[in-house]
């Protein structure tokens, strides 16, 4: 059966842990995995997350370049020199992505 957030939700493709990587954030190591273990390149993904220290900067270094910033209030926020697009909730994202 696939994994599922909660009743109703599309299942996910894959989940990564940062046990199975052997790696926690901020260092690059555990979205490494993710990318080697989807056959993907960072051109291939888009990063959400609504931490600039621990994610937005570490997904920059990546050259990942399709990034959401979502400002949730709790961190400063991001420099516009990181190349993201910024939503303020998750509810965002549908229209950041054209549905």
């Amino acid at each position: 059966m696939p994994l599922r957030l909660y009743s109703g939700v599309a299942p996910f493709h894959k989940v990564f842990t940062a046990q199975q990587a052997q790696a926690y954030k901020p260092r690059l190591a555990a979205s490494e995995f993710m990318l080697d273990s989807l056959g993907c390149a960072p051109e291939d993904v888009l990063h959400v997350s609504s931490s600039f220290r621990y994610d937005l900067m570490s997904a920059h270094d990546m050259k990942i370049k399709h990034k959401a910033f979502v400002a949730r209030g709790h961190e400063q926020p991001a420099d516009v020199a990181f190349g993201y697009h910024q939503i303020p909730d998750i509810g965002g994202l549908p229209g950041l992505v054209g549905l």
